[in-house]
């Protein structure tokens, strides 16, 4: 190993010990090598919409870059401290080996396969479910005993930004901008610097309530001022989603995406923009699931270029598009954002998408698959984030879904995504907004669930969608064609199902009813042998998933 420090290398040895290696005292697995080689890398760092910036603009998105790096220094920290130190030692390096083990760890932002439900690829050591944000040995039974105990400490706890430590039999609450001041106060200053370049008074405002936001943890006002954005530029940057807690499932972790606004897609948009309401009315249960979506609520609708992206919103199943800010109080205030991200879509349709339904759906079906219809039901997953039930009763208390279904909230919540879009689509249809035909968006749906079950059960993603081809299969939507060894649809059964599945999850959120979310888990949330064999055959043909790198 190159001479990086007495003190390094012994960590290093400390994090390998105990690997089973390949043989040849190697470190790594056999296999590390072919599975680095199923994550290309695509550089994402251009875009031909650079070229409309001014150049105040060009200036103030260079500072975006800067800060990103940051972001992503912070959830290194909060994913896997020790795993970032033996990233950084192979940055340099020329093995075949230590190149694969560099990807990996890159790709992955840890010693953690996310393709293979967090399986360590490097030592022995399990993954921490709450990564480094709870105490790597706390369990979920002695944190729900510990509130039960303490419950006047429990909002602290539970705040999506303190990290929990242990003070001898005490467990404190540590506010993020003080875990990670390290981190945030040179985001900060980078966010007032290129408010002070800006020209646009929104953009500028918002970069200054931003950089105050991080060091104070309280987003409520730069969310708000998020939302009236407009211009060339975008940027998301701070703690958003909990993906990666999966211990208790309330816990935001740091991303970035510095955003180049596609300002000729915005008449392509604005027919979206004022159905909120109708959607919200379309869906196909009791009115106490769907409380009143004010017709006044803003619903911004981006198409971008994602030109740098950090942290988790880069952490290897690479996002094609968010909706943001996840505060219900400012849904209820002002509304929420939804961005497509462009480069992205376009790139993992045609990296990994178009040949994977190509390898496991019929040709007629595979054919289905085209730009407009898949960007479309993206856009309506987004869309669809904001609908349905906001608050729940339990125990004679209000609290959000997310408190409720705990670390179950996210595969609910994005099932009810999938889903409602998939239901609302007909309805987009039947009203001649959207005028493709409804199956070419169920394949579209179908190509990006085979995706996510790659990923397995450690992603939110992996999880609903394997329930979703199950629920499926079982109504006779989706069916196994043993003669073309191929899945088919039926798309009247589809359509009925889609509207039956919704239910069912809207149901469960609605009603934060985390048993019913386990249970319903338990049942469909896995693989069945047919899908599994086309899975492993696909292996060795498409790509799991591009890794974005930039430029220098």
């Amino acid at each position: 190993m190159r001479n990086i420090g007495i003190g390094l290398i012994m960590s290093l040895s400390i994090l390998l010990n105990g690997c089973s290696g390949s043989g040849g005292g190697s470190p790594y697995p056999a296999d590390i090598v072919t599975r680095a080689a199923k994550l290309p890398a695509k550089d994402m760092s251009q875009s031909p919409l650079y070229s409309n910036l001014q150049d105040w603009e060009k200036a103030v998105l260079a500072k975006l870059v800067q800060a990103s790096a940051h972001m992503d220094a912070a959830f290194w920290k909060q994913v896997d401290p020790e795993g970032q130190t033996l990233w950084r030692s192979l940055a340099s390096a020329t093995t075949p080996l230590e190149k694969a083990a560099f990807t990996m760890l890159d790709a992955n932002y840890g010693r953690w396969d996310r393709f293979l439900d967090f399986a360590p690829f490097v030592g022995i050591t399990k993954r921490p479910p709450g990564g480094y944000v709870y105490p790597i040995d706390l369990s979920q039974a002695e944190l729900d005993a510990y509130l039960a105990a303490h419950p006047d400490e429990k909002d602290a706890l539970l705040n999506p930004y303190t990290v929990i430590k242990r003070s001898g039999t005490r467990l404190m609450a540590v506010p993020y901008h003080q875990e990670y001041a390290a981190f945030i106060e040179p985001t900060a200053l980078l966010l007032e610097e290129a408010a002070l370049l800006s020209k646009n008074p929104l953009l500028t405002g918002y970069l200054n309530l931003q950089a105050q936001a991080l060091r104070t943890d309280d987003y409520y006002q730069a969310n708000l001022a998020w939302l009236d954005l407009s211009g060339n530029l975008d940027v998301s940057i701070g703690p958003h989603e909990t993906y990666d807690d999966q211990l208790y499932g309330q816990k935001a972790f740091y991303k970035s995406n510095v955003l180049i606004v596609d300002q000729a897609a915005a008449s392509q948009l604005a027919k979206f923009k004022s159905t909120g309401p109708a959607l919200q009315e379309n869906l196909p249960v009791d009115p106490k699931y769907k409380p009143v979506y004010k017709a006044d609520t803003m619903m911004p609708l981006l198409l971008a270029d994602d030109i740098r992206r950090s942290g988790q919103g880069r952490a290897v199943m690479e996002s094609v598009a968010f909706s943001l800010p996840n505060d219900p109080r400012v849904w209820a205030a002002k509304g929420s954002k939804k961005v497509m991200m462009g480069n992205y879509l376009s790139t993992r349709r045609t990296v990994v998408l178009e040949p994977l339904a190509q390898a496991i759906l019929t040709p007629a079906v595979s054919a289905l698959i085209n730009h407009e219809t898949y960007f479309t039901w993206v856009l309506m997953h987004e869309v669809c984030h904001t609908l349905g039930p906001r608050e729940v009763l339990i125990n004679g208390q209000i609290v959000t879904p997310r408190e409720a279904l705990g670390e179950y909230y996210s595969p609910i919540e994005e099932g009810k995504a999938d889903i409602g879009g998939l239901y609302n689509i007909a309805y987009l249809i039947d009203k001649g907004i959207v005028t493709q035909p409804l199956e070419q968006h169920y394949a579209g749906y179908m190509a990006e669930s085979l995706r996510s079950i790659r990923f397995g059960m450690g992603s939110a993603y992996g999880v609903i969608r394997s329930a979703a081809w199950n629920v499926f299969i079982d109504e006779g939507a989706l069916v196994y064609d043993a003669a073309s060894n191929r899945f088919t649809m039926d798309v009247p059964k589809m359509t009925a199902a889609v509207r039956k599945l919704l239910i069912t999850i809207i149901t469960i959120e609605g009603d934060g009813d985390k048993q019913g979310a386990a249970n319903f888990i338990a049942k469909y949330s896995n693989v069945r042998p047919e899908l599994k064999a086309l899975l492993d055959t696909a292996e060795n043909s498409v790509p799991l998933e591009f890794v974005p790198v930039y430029a220098k």
